[in-house]
This record gives C-alpha cells, sequence and structure tokens, in this order.
C-alpha cells in the first residue's frame, strides 16, 4: 500500500463529513454537534435508572471522558440531553436523551442515510457489503495498535524491530 491510500482515506472522511453537515443544515438540526452521541442515547430504554453514565458512554464510543462531558454540556444547554442524578450513588449522573433530542435523531438519520445513499450510489449489494466489511476490518486493526484512544496498544507481537540494541533506544540525550 503506498501514501496515496492514506491520502484517499482523509479525503473521503472529510467529503462524508461534509456532506452530512450539509445535509443536517438543510434539515435544520446543524447545531447538534454530536449527533453519534445522541444517537447512542437514543438506544437507551426511556427510564432515568437505566440512562447510561457519562463514563458509559465514554467507552460505548471509544472517546475521552473530557471530550463527551463538553459534548454533553452542549446537548444539555441546547435542550437535547438532561442530567439525573442516579438515585443508588448521588455521585454519578445517568443521562437521557430529552423529546427534542430524538426528534433531532430521527433528522439526523435522515440526512445520514441521504448521503450513504448517495456516496454509494452504483455500488452493487455486494459491492457495499464488501466495502464495509473492509472498512470495518481496517477499523479493528488500528484499534489494535492504539486507534482507540481508551485502551493501551498491545506489545508488539514480532518484538523490537530489527537494528540496533534495544539499549540505544531508551538512552536519554546528553542533556535529560
Amino acid at each position: 500500500m503506498d501514501e496515496r491510500t492514506g491520502l484517499l482515506l482523509q479525503q473521503l472522511m472529510r467529503a462524508h463529513h461534509n456532506a452530512c453537515m450539509a445535509a443536517l443544515a438543510r434539515r435544520g438540526v446543524r447545531d447538534v454537534g454530536s449527533p453519534r452521541l445522541l444517537w447512542e442515547l437514543s438506544t437507551y430504554p426511556d427510564d432515568p435508572a437505566r440512562a447510561p453514565t457519562q463514563k458509559e458512554l465514554a467507552d460505548k464510543l471509544h472517546s475521552a471522558p473530557p471530550t463527551v462531558a463538553a459534548s454533553l454540556k452542549v446537548l444539555e444547554r441546547q435542550g437535547y440531553v438532561e442530567r439525573r442524578t442516579d438515585q443508588r450513588d448521588t455521585r454519578r449522573n445517568r443521562i437521557s436523551i430529552t423529546q427534542k433530542g430524538r426528534d433531532a435523531i430521527a433528522q439526523s438519520m435522515d440526512a445520514f442515510r441521504q448521503v450513504d445513499g448517495h456516496m454509494y450510489h452504483g455500488f452493487s449489494p455486494e459491492e457495499r457489503a464488501l466495502a464495509d466489511q473492509l472498512l470495518s476490518r481496517m477499523l479493528e486493526n488500528l484499534y489494535q495498535i492504539g486507534g482507540n484512544r481508551r485502551q493501551e496498544p498491545p506489545p508488539d507481537p514480532l518484538g523490537p524491530p530489527p537494528g540496533p540494541p534495544q539499549d540505544l533506544f531508551e538512552r536519554k540525550c546528553d542533556l535529560c
């Protein structure tokens, strides 16, 4: 694989993002800065006792807790989510999606389906399934080497790279 593949993937991600933002704007829900977070909340039962905590959301989304906290603060201010104190542990908050959030996520999902439908235009069902399978495998491979910021990368199964002895890599410069 050459460096062009990485550039192509970056261009694809940027074009997909821009197309999604345009589709959200056309539906009047561009201000939903975290549709993935809202969608995840919409999958939980409408029971405050079973709503996720901020940490559970961060784990589920493979995001850092401070990132999720910042997104939730904005979504709460906009009326898309609400926090409730956990009745079993008052140190924790449970996060629930509001009706306004459910309406916004419905509009967002329509926008994403439209964008994806256009992105896969001309693909056979088999090609689309293959593209999804290949992208999923690439994502999983990246998670295994640290692509998921919430986990430490596993040790390299092949050991250190060939070359100078390992102790040369661990030696600090004379100024340290």
